[in-house]
């Protein structure tokens, strides 16, 4: 195990990082979930989901037999030993544990040319299963719900929250890098797109919302990620073009909901550096971001930014206490941060 121990100035105690993991170096991960403090789940590329329950100092590695050569590009924690997770497309599906990974069940399979599933998102709360994919029909959203208690019936939603759901660009899509690019409570479904354009929908009972985003003119380019912290009203948004992973223009917006529940963007005094395809929140001021031009931490809402490593991740998620952030990326790098 590599690890690095490093002081950020703007702060009084230091972080170590750690690669927990190489064992898959032909695997890509960027599916990343958490059952508890200790244990969380992965899933990539070649049929391949891992499985801690000690924090990441072992993994037992799982490959459903129940479809063959899949990419997991998400996963998600319904309860204990109940998962579901994402193969992306040709043909979809979404499967599902409830003995925590020992067998596996299709709950969902799509054959239709053009699928392309790409994030699902859990609102354990109203217990509801979200997911977005690529448009099918021109400017049309594929979007899935099904109910966390029922999930052999799947709904194709032309609305959300009674909101009409299209895209302002028929070239707009979903960017499917982290899983984390739809986010849902009982007041609100939000969804971010890449491409063509770059938009931010947001879904009301009050009405829905629009907003355009700043990108490059490539079609590599736009939002890839997104976390929304409720409690303390603070969101982000990263992304950037990930061909060019060290340009670090349109990489990052924060934003919160104002009195008037219209979606307000901060300036930021500086930006992470590089393309950014994850990022998650463990406090008011506190936040981790990652991407192939590697990870940074901020102490401060955003305004500024320390690097934490070089290496390359997709996805990153906050352990539920937030005493640490799991990192997952090519090569089958597993990474970890404690705070």
């Amino acid at each position: 195990m590599k690890l690095l121990f490093f002081l950020l100035s703007t702060l009084s105690f230091a972080q170590t990082y750690s690669i927990l993991n190489e064992d898959n170096k032909d695997v890509s991960y960027r599916g990343l979930a958490f059952e508890s403090a200790t244990t969380f789940i992965v899933s990539g590329s070649k049929n391949t989901i891992g499985k801690t329950t000690d924090g990441g100092k072992t993994f037992k590695w799982i490959s459903p037999t129940v479809v063959q050569n899949r990419d997991f590009r998400d996963i998600e924690v319904l309860s204990k030993d109940n998962y579901i997770t994402l193969g992306i497309d040709a043909p979809a599906y979404i499967l599902q544990t409830i003995d925590g990974g020992k067998n596996w069940k299709k709950v969902y399979e799509n054959t239709q040319k053009g699928i392309f599933l790409d994030a699902m998102y859990v609102d354990s709360k109203n217990k509801k299963v979200y997911v977005i994919g690529d448009p099918i029909e021109t400017s049309k959203p594929f979007v899935l719900t099904a109910s966390t208690t029922d999930l052999t019936k799947w709904t194709i939603n032309n609305s959300l929250l009674n909101q009409g759901v299209r895209l302002k660009n028929p070239k707009e899509a979903f960017f499917a890098s982290s899983g984390s690019n739809i986010y849902a409570d009982a007041n609100q479904v939000m969804i971010v797109s890449g491409g063509a354009e770059s938009n931010l929908y947001r879904y009301t009972t009050k009405g829905g919302q629009l907003y355009t985003l700043q990108k490059s003119n490539a079609t590599t380019a736009g939002i890839n990620g997104m976390a929304y912290d409720a409690i303390n009203n603070v969101g982000y948004l990263v992304g950037g073009d990930y061909t060019k992973p060290m340009d670090s223009k349109y990489n990052l917006y924060k934003f919160k909901i104002d009195s008037k529940n219209q979606l307000q963007f901060i300036d930021s005094w500086k930006y992470p550096d590089g393309y950014k395809s994850g990022v998650t929140i463990l406090s008011k001021d506190k936040v981790v971001v990652c991407g192939y031009s590697g990870v940074d931490y901020s102490v401060d809402g955003g305004h500024n930014w320390k690097n934490i490593t070089k290496d390359s991740y997709n996805t990153c998620l906050a352990s539920p206490d937030k005493k640490y952030v799991i990192l997952v990326g090519n090569k089958g790098k597993i990474g970890k941060i404690n705070f």
